[in-house]
């Protein structure tokens, strides 16, 4: 089936499928061009360093205009359909409702102002870009305490994976590279210049959410990414399978599931990259419907956001390049090919320009992950990984090429084994995957410290049972007339399994680390499940209203099994409080301060304080921080640190984080006691499966002045 022209050849005599659903794409895709002009005109902003509102008006609104002028005015990305029915109109209400409820269940969200991991360091970045109107931050204390060899030079700077410090004076050794932990690194210690890890469009999103809606609510934007996420799966699987009550059994699945609520309210980059991943998706299944040079070029776009906001976005190399191949030897439609080649190109411009650009503004500290430098290229000073997918995009550049030769022609003379290519790569990943859980779990493979696997994790938010129809969903699909509509995102879907399931990441922590699925695994399995909940009404022996039944009442435990996490984290904020803590905090110091920051051991004094504290005092409220250690010549160590400070003519602070005040022997002479504070407040709990609480902190600070 395809579209001609502006004319939606969609079933014309239903309400949803011939009037509700074409409106809501209509909707979506400017909505869409919209935000990808808003995500062009930040980089924009952030290459030049001047992200500010004007700035990203100055880049922002000619793309806007571009875009809606050739994307939308000159080419069929708007289809032209009928007014809406009255009955329509109900349904649009309908939908109204549940969208509210949806943005209402994402409300308020976490002020993770606390440092030390990610979500902490988004919200902290976005505070400091805000403010400041950069992505770098220039350390003034760091760059002279190396061009002037203070002793406690290597205290200001902290890295978990080389230790180069040593101990001089009074004043213990540290590491070097990472200035605080939670994602910030020194791009050069002589000149100062400490720049964030993470991939930019996330943090600059969360800027504009700063610029709206103020410090406290930065994180109000991802609610509205939250809900067009789901959106844009809803569409995605209409596409797939032309089922209304697939796309409203998604939809409403997602709006509701408890993970992409918790994610929808939790600063990170996950639902920005899962809107744009999925979006982008549902725009290739229109291009392959539809005579439109615009729509593989607003998926290529989308993806190309996605690269910019985070790193994990690059393996999608491999899943698009085996659609590619595929589609090709099986399409003998020049038009779609065409559509397929400026999608796939516009894809890996995407890609090489957002590594171009984390090389450019993250130096080598954005691939520590993934692999060490190449000793043959230490010399110059060049990743390795960087070379090698850089090396792996030109490959794919040029592969089209091989279509076209003697080998690739017989390629296409084999089109009609795409589905069991599809259905054998299935089986394999099933049976690699179980294999690898079996083993596991009868401890033949092991990993020392950890419990359980991301299986476990992603089990506690799909249940067996939703395996067991995910499976059966994904068959089904497979062996349906029309598989190449469900190409791409089965590859992604199985491509991801791989990645994610059979190497078996583990943790502890469920609900932070179920982050690193929920971008592509979990939309796309649901959106699986959801068909093979459906195809139990289109089995022969279920014919009718037995069929019919059995789909409403698994349809209807999905929807519950993935909304019930809501009851325990309704309303429930984490974090909550701990903005308004280090508000009242900064309020007992003068601006610009610098802080020495010692905790201490007991209760009342979180390991990780000095990480909590830390990235707030200094991204957030503009202080400046150095750690010293709790020890007996705490007061000569303070004298000797502050004796270097203070030609700054700034403000000196002590803060020590632990149950009772410091000892007068332990505070160097002219110490001036200012307030004690207990913080509390709460994180998701470090248990397996669905948390049924929270994990209580409890933090006592004490301030002096010196």
């Amino acid at each position: 089936m395809r579209f001609k022209g502006r004319h939606s050849k969609h079933d014309p005599e239903g309400t949803l499928t011939g009037q509700l659903i074409p409106w809501v794409e209509n909707i979506s895709a400017w909505i869409n061009g919209v935000l990808i002009a808003v995500c062009f005109g930040l980089m924009g902003a952030f290459w030049f360093a001047k992200i500010t509102p004007l700035f990203l008006l100055i880049f922002g609104f000619p793309i806007l205009c571009l875009m809606l002028y050739w994307l939308f005015y000159k080419r069929d990305v708007i289809l032209s359909i009928r007014p809406i029915t009255p009955r329509a109109w109900i349904y649009a209400a309908v939908l109204a409702v549940l969208i509210s409820g949806g943005l209402y269940l994402r409300y308020p969200t976490s002020a993770h102002i606390h440092g030390g991991q990610d979500q902490g360091s988004y919200f902290n970045i976005a505070a400091w870009i805000a403010n400041h109107g950069t992505y770098e931050r220039h350390d003034q204390l760091l760059s002279d305490a190396f061009s002037q060899k203070w002793p406690f030079a290597f205290n200001l700077i902290w890295n978990p994976y080389q230790s180069q410090g040593k101990p001089q004076e009074d004043i213990p050794g540290e590491y070097e590279g990472e200035r605080f932990v939670g994602g910030f690194t020194v791009k050069d210690r002589d000149k100062g210049t400490v720049v964030p890890q993470f991939y930019p469009l996330a943090p600059l999103l969360l800027t504009t959410g700063h610029w709206m809606f103020g410090g406290k609510h930065a994180a109000d934007i991802l609610p509205i990414f939250g809900v067009l996420s789901v959106i844009s799966a809803g569409l995605l699987a209409f596409r797939m399978f032309k089922s209304d009550f697939v796309a409203l059994l998604v939809f409403i699945t997602l709006l509701f599931s408890g993970l992409q609520v918790f994610f929808s309210t939790f600063p990170v980059s996950e639902m920005i990259s899962q809107y744009f991943l999925i979006t982008g998706m549902w725009f290739v299944l229109r291009a392959l419907e539809e005579e439109s040079y615009a729509l593989p070029l607003l998926a290529g776009l989308n993806f190309t956001a996605a690269f910019f906001n985070h790193v994990s976005s690059i393996f999608y190399l491999a899943p698009v390049i085996v659609f590619f191949v595929l589609h090709r030897v099986t399409s003998k439609v020049t038009i779609e090919n065409r559509q397929m080649l400026i999608f796939y190109y516009t894809f890996l411009t995407g890609l090489t320009a957002s590594l171009i650009s984390a090389r450019i503004f993250n130096g080598y500290y954005v691939y520590r992950n993934l692999i060490d430098r190449l000793k043959f290229l230490g010399d110059f000073h060049i990743d390795g990984i960087f070379v090698l997918i850089a090396v792996a995009i030109f490959a794919s550049a040029v592969f089209p090429l091989i279509l076209y030769t003697k080998p690739g022609k017989w390629v296409e003379t084999k089109s009609h084994s795409l589905r069991w290519i599809v259905l054998s790569t299935l089986v394999a990943v099933v049976l690699v995957v179980g294999l690898k859980l079996v083993l596991f779990e009868l401890h033949v493979i092991s990993v020392a410290g950890s419990q359980y696997t991301f299986f476990a994790s992603i089990t506690a938010h799909i249940s067996i049972v939703g395996w067991i129809l995910l499976l059966w969903g994904s068959f089904r699909a497979i062996l349906k007339e029309n598989a190449q509509s469900i190409l791409l995102p089965l590859l992604v879907l199985l491509w991801f399994s791989v990645l994610f399931l059979f190497l078996a990441f583990l943790t502890e922590y469920q609900w932070y680390f179920a982050r690193y699925y929920v971008k592509e695994f979990y939309p796309l399995a649901i959106i699986f499940t959801a068909y093979g909940i459906f195809q139990f009404s289109q089995l022969r022996f279920l014919k009718n209203i037995p069929g019919k039944v059995v789909t409403a009442i698994l349809g209807l435990s999905l929807v519950l099994y993935s909304a019930h996490p809501n009851l325990y984290i309704f309303k429930k904020p984490f974090l909550d409080g701990a903005y308004e803590a280090m508000t009242a905090l900064d309020s007992k110091m003068k601006e610009h301060g610098i802080i020495l920051l010692v905790t201490g051991r007991d209760r009342f004094a979180p390991p990780d304080s000095e990480l909590r504290l830390s990235v707030p005092l200094v991204y957030s409220f503009d202080h400046d921080v150095i750690w010293l250690p709790l020890k007996r010549n705490l007061a000569q160590m303070t004298q000797i640190v502050t004796g270097y400070l203070r030609p700054y003519n700034r403000p000196l602070y002590l803060l020590y984080v632990g149950t009772q005040p410091l000892p007068r022997n332990l505070l160097p002479p002219g110490s001036e006691y200012m307030t004690s504070q207990l913080h509390e407040f709460t994180e998701p709990e470090r248990a397996k499966g669905i948390p049924k609480q929270h994990w209580q902190i409890r933090m006592r600070v004490h301030l002096y002045e010196l």
